[in-house]
């Protein structure tokens, strides 16, 4: 699970927004969101806490409100992410743990993303 790491995991906490049921068939506006917290993060993934389970491989959209560190903007970071496991947390009944790798989309903030946690690691 997390076998052969790229890159450098930071322990940092940032409000996640994960769209959840975003499929074709939804009414235009219509969908849940679930609001988690990272418990680390990388430039290309994240471990988050949450109390839905998610689909393993599931890709979704997930807005990330930056870390507060200086010289970082507020803007919130949208992203797409992969669902690369899911399970339940040991110390919170009711709870998720989820590994997400981020993924080049276009129109998405993933290269702001990058820059920013290059920034968090210096």
């Amino acid at each position: 699970m997390e076998l052969d790491r790229k890159h450098l995991r930071l322990p940092v906490e940032s409000r996640v927004f994960i769209e959840l049921d975003a499929s074709v068939d939804a009414v235009e506006g219509e969908s849940s969101v679930a609001i988690c917290k990272t418990l680390d993060v990388s430039a290309q993934g994240m471990r988050v806490l949450l109390d839905h389970e998610l689909q393993e491989d599931a890709y979704l959209q997930v807005g990330v409100e930056p870390p507060q560190a200086e010289g970082t903007s507020e803007a919130t970071f949208f992203l797409v992410a992969q669902v690369r496991w899911c399970r339940p947390a040991d110390q919170d009944e009711g709870s998720f743990l989820a590994g997400l790798a981020l993924m080049q989309s276009e129109g998405s903030d993933i290269d702001h993303w990058v820059n920013l946690i290059s920034t968090l690691q210096d």
